[in-house]
């Protein structure tokens, strides 16, 4: 049963090839003139990305081991959104799991879509300023946390922070707060 949607495609059959973490899927479509062909799908609850600041102004983000790219990287803090969850309610918990903070306000910085040629994944970013430590929060993964400069970070975008999610929350962040580090 053939399904079109809004901007013209049909929809003629929809495989899944691998359900765990995020969904792959193989669709059969038609495009509006009428060209058939196969299409990737790659399905996500999506994410919650976290620019913990200090009092003193310092940002803090985590060094980890990431399989998929075979290094360790430095990342703000961040997970998936589990079903049912907020992505505010999960910057918060990854805030204290990740980097052992909490702070009072997290504010909206933004969203936005990882790769949408081929996955539904949408990216959600907080900023968390006055962090302090949380000591009701258990790691809930291997992670460093690493304070430094918002400026000192910034500097690090293309050589140790590679994560282009990292990269757009440091610069938003800092555009928040007028370009400087507070």
């Amino acid at each position: 049963m053939a399904k079109t949607n809004g901007a013209g495609w049909t929809t003629h059959a929809v495989r899944i090839l691998h359900d765990d973490v995020v969904q792959i899927e193989e669709h059969d479509v038609e495009t509006p003139e009428g060209r058939r062909y196969v299409f990737p799908v790659i399905r996500s609850p999506g994410f919650a990305k976290v620019v913990p600041l200090l009092p003193s102004g310092e940002v803090v983000l985590v060094r980890q081991y990431r399989y998929a790219v075979g290094m360790t990287t430095l990342e703000l803090p961040a997970g998936a959104i589990d079903p049912g969850e907020t992505p505010l309610a999960c910057a918060q918990r990854e805030l204290g799991e990740e980097a052992l903070l909490t702070c009072d306000v997290l504010e909206p910085l933004g969203e936005f879509c990882t790769s949408p040629g081929r996955m539904d994944e949408r990216g959600f970013m907080f900023l968390a300023r006055d962090c302090r430590p949380d000591p009701t929060a258990r790691q809930h993964e291997p992670t460093e946390p690493v304070a430094m400069p918002l400026a000192g970070a910034i500097a690090l975008i293309g050589t140790e922070i590679l994560a282009a999610s990292t990269s757009l929350a440091l610069l938003l962040a800092e555009r928040r707060l007028g370009g400087g580090d507070r």
